[in-house]
């Protein structure tokens, strides 16, 4: 797996030569090998890629990223086949039990809510921690009372005010949506590597969502994109923006060790289809702030 974040904003071309991603632009011509790339974020519409290139970068499934003409994400590079046996692991995706979907919502919508509740503590919100730990004791399959709902708006309205909605155009929201984006990429690239299909989802059914089971399983890292837009809240979406590569350089506490993001996703989503699949008896855990 690669370890660099690559993000491409200038007028370029970029071409493939000997394992090598070539970059070229009017002032400097760079080679950087392939291997070494765990994701490339076209950030403008002003970039000529070869496809050899591309068909290279899905042979190494790394993760591209496509911005539209205002530098937001607007679409992802997936490959079609993660791995050897694809049509089984298909197979098996389409045959988890509705009884499994429903626990793994549960459990995953429950660590969302409880890193919501430690990020309020970790912040000086002591009382609104509380009240979003008690929406837990309500939570049921499939959350039919949208405590998800209720944890959001108080989480988000404490952090930014009562006036803040998430439907607004704004700096907050631009970054928040870009970080989960970026987020969202990495789980529908190890998705993908297991074998499975990001559409079929376990909670999230849209069927405008070519996503949905990456949408799914990556709600409790939604906490990293919010600690990163919070504390850097009073800036412009773009130098938010550029913080929010931290989340893929910095290290976190998962199983028991101090580990990358892009490999904690990786772990994290193994687990997961495992205990979909009735290959595992538990669902991983991921805790905010341990």
């Amino acid at each position: 797996m690669g370890f660099r974040v690559l993000v491409v904003n200038t007028h370029s071309k970029l071409s493939y030569k000997n394992n090598y991603l070539c970059f070229k632009s009017a002032e400097r011509v760079e080679s950087i090998h392939l291997s070494e790339i765990d994701m490339l974020v076209l950030e403008t519409t002003d970039i000529a890629i070869t496809t050899m290139l591309l068909a290279k970068l899905a042979r190494q499934n790394t993760c591209v990223i496509f911005c539209d003409e205002k530098r937001l994400p607007s679409a992802q590079f997936v490959p079609f086949y993660g791995r050897h046996d694809s049509s089984l692991t298909l197979k098996n995706q389409i045959a988890w039990s509705e009884e499994k979907k429903a626990a793994a919502t549960f459990e995953i919508l429950r660590q969302k809510i409880f890193n919501q509740s430690l990020f309020l503590d970790a912040h000086g919100f002591c009382e609104k921690a509380d009240a979003v730990r008690c929406l837990l004791g309500d939570l049921a399959l499939y959350d039919p009372t949208n405590r998800e709902g209720h944890a959001a708006r108080i989480f988000f309205n404490t952090l930014y005010g009562n006036n803040f909605s998430r439907d607004e155009v704004s700096e907050i929201n631009a970054a928040l949506d870009y970080g989960y984006t970026m987020i969202m990429s990495v789980f529908a690239r190890e998705i993908v590597k297991c074998g499975c299909i990001t559409q079929l989802g376990i909670n999230h059914h849209n069927q405008f969502n070519p996503f949905n089971l990456a949408s799914d399983l990556m709600e409790p890292f939604r906490v990293l994109v919010d600690e990163i837009v919070y504390e850097n809240r009073k800036k412009y979406f773009d130098a938010i923006k550029w913080r929010l590569f931290e989340i893929f350089d910095t290290t976190y506490v998962f199983g028991g060790a101090n580990m990358f993001m892009n490999n904690i996703v990786g772990k994290y989503v193994k687990s997961c289809i495992a205990y979909l699949g009735d290959e595992s008896s538990e669902l991983p855990v991921f805790r905010y702030g341990v």
